[in-house]
């Protein structure tokens, strides 16, 4: 018996650390198994949307906006300067906001800076010293939470798994790649911009779906660390508790199944 309650302990162990917060839903009834299929689900949206027009900005800074080749090449110089700044700023502002409630927010304010290209494009386009910036700093906003959403992957996902999550990474950037497809049809029927749009709204999409881990995720990493220790201590002591009482005491109320 002692060494059964050994060996459902250790499976209890086990379990909690897997997933300790279980019991943690949301009005739609997901819970904390579900963060890595909502994170990758989205991301992939994100991505589809990315790829649309990622290949395509070169192309409109040049024939659109009239720049040079030199020009666009120095955007894209300053272009990842720029998102090593905003991830910096990101992971600073989760410790107090949260991560993906900086997630959310930093998205969102990439996403409503590509809407402002589409909706002001006839005033951005005559002024590039306006528009360039705000391309810029749209780019590195929209990708500066990448190191946020890896952390809470590899907090929600058990470590046998997490090489099988990491290796779908590969059909986001499939994705992305098959989405240009999409994006040079569109731009060669009808502009720019309207493939702009369409990105613009696949990563709205994106971001409504993260507001879903909202409840699932902890605000803080050590609120994460104390739920979880405190979940693997109840546990400990509901598997532990059996095997401290008198299996020949028939007044025992914690044996179960003894007459």
């Amino acid at each position: 018996r002692e060494g059964g309650g050994e060996e459902k302990l250790k499976d209890g162990k086990e379990e909690e650390e897997e997933d300790p917060t279980q019991s943690a839903t949301t009005c739609c009834g997901f819970t904390v198994k579900h963060i890595p299929y909502i994170l990758f689900t989205f991301d992939l949206i994100v991505s589809l949307g990315s790829g649309m027009t990622v290949k395509f900005f070169p192309l409109f800074f040049k024939n659109d906006c009239g720049l040079s080749p030199t020009e666009v090449q120095i955007i894209y110089l300053i272009v990842p300067i720029v998102m090593v700044a905003c991830s910096g700023f990101g992971q600073k502002l989760s410790k107090n906001a949260g991560r993906v409630q900086t997630i959310i927010l930093v998205k969102t304010l990439g996403v409503s800076l590509l809407f402002s290209m589409v909706f002001f494009e006839d005033y951005l386009q005559s002024t590039p010293l306006l528009l360039v910036p705000i391309y810029i700093l749209r780019t590195g906003l929209i990708n500066s939470t990448y190191p946020l959403q890896e952390s809470i992957l590899m907090d929600f996902v058990p470590k046998n798994e997490r090489a099988r999550w990491k290796s779908l990474e590969s059909v986001s950037q499939f994705g992305w790649c098959g989405s240009a497809v999409l994006g040079g049809f569109l731009a060669d029927n009808f502009d720019y911009s309207f493939t702009f749009l369409i990105t613009a709204i696949l990563q709205s999409i994106g971001v409504f779906g993260y507001s879903l881990l909202l409840p699932l995720v902890p605000r803080s990493e050590k609120a994460l660390a104390d739920q979880r220790k405190s979940a693997a201590s109840a546990s400990t002591d509901d598997l532990t508790r059996p095997l401290l009482d008198d299996p020949d005491d028939p007044d025992s109320s914690r044996m179960t199944g003894v007459v």
